[in-house]
């Protein structure tokens, strides 16, 4: 079976020996997890065929696995055949695609082409360059020890106490020059006394829990560890200058204002450890830096021994307006690169180089080795005999089945349907009245409902001279006591929602209007209106949404009958007694 474009894709990238063994125990512990639930029943027993193509009981299973499906009832037959179903579907499609000439469209083998150079050169580029390359411990360690004092480096860190006195006076001030002068004497002779004071043996932190005005906690002033390069230059100078724990650093003064220092704990400068997370680390590092290393080599030396011919009127031209098919490079023997190919990557490359212009060499650049290089790559890789490798034979065919199941799920969808008619939008709306809002303006009314038009015109006098329409609608409820409190209230109603003419009659009444009677199936009703909405949907509004229903039903029939074309078209066998035999694997846990 083919894989599909996303698998293709993770196949192209590097697969580390260590994943690869993870990835064998997993596929052979899905192969007996498979097949554990069917012992009876071997993995090559033929479950099904189509077009002669066999599904085997192994091939089914892996399928299963693949979409990660699991059932709760492992022997429900119905689950079994729409499962079974849906693969045999993917398959008639596969069959049906296979059968397109792709060959015969330029456009589609340019692009296979493409895709194939680029699946060469990157296995020549796993085979030859990644998979050959290697960094021993020894290299490790030599590269630690050269880095580490630049990159493994834990700086010398001290934790200090800071009792810090600011400077500041508002320079909106009269005489603020002055001003700040006798505030800068006052703060030194402050931190002086403070000096002294922490020397004579008080509690320093005391006196910084009384004076610092350090933006620190006010309780301790602890500025916790810092690094130097954290404070200012001046600061970091006294602070690091300090030997012995609890020593009080001299006033230090700065742009805060003035401090005293006092050494808490220090961390001499030390460096990671080489642990094992590291080591790999270093490794990884090592091993892409000498891959890009041996890759930009081996495309240098591809490019040494080719020859280049650049059109230097193209070259030289800061305005340009070439025919398509004008040679822009020849290079090797006999490949050429066109004005049209180079024009279609111009965008990409300003882009990615951040230019709005090229020079001469930057249009060199382009071809050589946005264009031309990758040419190179596939046939230094067709010569060292990648494209005779079972992989590429495989991935062209793979690609190639991927692209025209493209194509033929396309040309299902082509089909073009006409506006639906306001006959089919009325049918399609009275048939799933239930998906649609209620149309027309929603009126919240009361009602009191009666055999006799005589005696509701004698009710609605007594209403219109002062009587409480809610007190006569429960004096004269005709069902059961026991709902009479609440019968008379219909809440917000709609078009539909009660006979056109009570609804007609209501929206007609302002709102604590009553009126009636109005005669109904049912018997004369009197009518309140407590409230009424200002507007309401109508059918034109829902017109369009049923109109992207009906088209969007529309299709999904003309796609059903596709695929039960393919089907009708396809010879189809199942092996009844195996598919009812069969055990669904079950979810794990």
């Amino acid at each position: 079976m083919f894989l599909n474009q996303q698998e293709r894709t993770k196949m192209k990238k590097v697969i580390s020996p260590i994943l690869f063994s993870i990835l064998f125990l997993f596929i052979w512990n899905g192969f007996r997890i498979s097949a554990s639930p069917n012992k009876e029943i071997s993995r090559e027993e033929i479950l099904a065929k189509i077009n002669d193509e066999p599904i085997t009981m192994g091939r089914f299973f892996d399928h299963l696995k693949k979409l990660r499906i699991t059932f709760t009832d492992p022997e429900d037959q119905k689950t079994k055949e729409d499962q079974l179903h849906k693969f045999i579907r993917e398959i008639v499609i596969d069959q049906k695609a296979a059968l397109l000439d792709m060959d015969s469209d330029s456009v589609f083998v340019k692009k296979r082409d493409n895709h194939l150079r680029e699946f060469l050169y990157n296995h020549m580029y796993q085979r030859d360059i990644v998979e050959k390359i290697g960094v021993t411990d020894q290299e490790v360690r030599d590269h630690y020890e050269l880095t580490k004092e630049i990159d493994l480096l834990i700086p010398e860190e001290v934790q200090v106490r800071d009792l810090l006195l600011r400077v500041w006076v508002d320079s909106t001030e009269k005489d603020y020059r002055k001003r700040l002068k006798e505030a800068e004497k006052e703060a030194e002779k402050k931190i002086e006394e403070f000096y002294k004071r922490a020397l004579a043996g008080e509690d320093f932190a005391d006196l910084c829990r009384e004076y610092s005005q350090a933006g620190v906690p006010a309780r301790t002033a602890n500025l916790g560890f810092i690094q130097k390069g954290n404070n200012s230059p001046e600061f970091d100078s006294a602070a690091f200058s300090l030997k012995e724990i609890g020593e009080i650093s001299r006033p230090v003064r700065d742009h805060e204002g003035y401090h005293l220092i006092q050494l808490l704990d220090r961390k001499e400068k030390s460096y990671y450890e080489l642990d094992s997370i590291l080591f790999e680390g270093i490794r990884e590092f090592l091993k892409r830096e000498k891959i890009r290393e041996a890759t930009r080599n081996f495309t240098d030396s591809l490019k040494e021994v080719t020859r280049f011919v650049y059109n230097h009127e193209f070259l030289d031209a800061e305005e340009f307006s070439f025919d398509k098919d004008m040679w822009v490079l020849i290079f090797g023997e006999e490949d050429t690169i066109r004005f049209g190919e180079y024009e279609a990557v111009l965008g990409v490359y300003k882009y990615n180089q951040g230019k709005d212009s090229l020079t001469a060499e930057d249009k060199k650049d382009l071809l050589t080795n946005y264009l031309a290089l990758p040419i190179i790559l596939e046939k230094e890789a067709k010569k060292r005999g990648y494209a005779d490798l079972v992989e590429y034979q495989a991935e062209k065919r793979a690609f190639t089945l991927e692209e025209a199941k493209g194509r033929l799920l396309a040309q299902r969808m082509k089909k073009d349907f006409p506006p639906p008619t306001m006959e089919e939008i009325e049918a399609y709306y009275k048939a799933h009245k239930i998906d649609f809002p209620p149309l027309g303006v929603p009126v919240h009314v009361y009602h009191i409902i009666f055999d006799d038009s005589l005696q509701a015109v004698e009710v609605l006098d007594q209403i219109k001279e002062g009587t409480d329409f809610v007190e006569m609608a429960k004096r004269n409820f005709p069902g059961e006591p026991e709902i009479k409190d609440v019968a008379y209230d219909l809440g917000f109603i709609t078009q539909g929602e009660m006979p056109d003419e009570f609804y007609q009659s209501a929206l007609k009444l302002k709102e604590g209007e009553v009126g009636g009677p109005v005669k109904t199936k049912w018997g004369f009703h009197l009518i309140q209106v407590v409230e009424k909405k200002e507007k309401g949907n109508t059918f034109a509004d829902i017109i369009p949404k049923i109109e992207r229903t009906i088209k969007l039903n529309k299709r999904r029939e003309h796609i059903a009958d596709w695929e039960k074309s393919l089907f009708d078209e396809a010879d189809v066998w199942i092996n009844e007694e195996f598919l009812e035999k069969l055990k669904l694997p079950k979810p794990e846990g």
